[in-house]
């Protein structure tokens, strides 16, 4: 599956970030962050990604505003991938199809970015 084809190609632009759920009900098993997201159209989907090894939210907060995304972009020469590939070398774990999401916002200029294996859309 081409993971970052698909990420890149949804209408991004003006869609909102309703919500964000982290899983670690199961930690190492099932590390899970969805992203609920209204998109242009009105149609509501959740954005899931699965076998997340790294997560860097910088958010803010305090407009009284609906959360739109500006842009967002799937990677796989960010260079964090690297960072967090050598990080979990040493314990065996091969991270050769880790990608890099990154979703910007426009209401409050928030960065959200995810590093995970896998990712689909529900």
């Amino acid at each position: 599956m081409n993971y970052i084809k698909k990420f890149n190609s949804l209408m991004w632009h003006d869609a909102k970030l309703l919500n964000i759920e982290i899983d670690r009900s199961n930690p190492g098993e099932l590390d899970i962050i969805r992203a609920h997201i209204k998109w242009p159209n009105d149609v509501e989907e959740y954005l899931v990604f699965r076998d997340c090894y790294f997560a860097d939210f910088k958010m803010n907060f305090g407009v009284i505003s609906e959360e739109t995304i500006f842009d967002a972009i799937c990677s796989d020469n960010d260079p964090q991938i690297l960072a967090v590939q050598e990080k979990w070398a040493p314990l065996g774990v091969e991270l050769n199809k880790l990608l890099s999401y990154k979703i910007n916002t426009n209401s409050t200029n928030s960065i959200l970015k995810i590093y995970a294996l896998l990712f689909e859309v529900e």
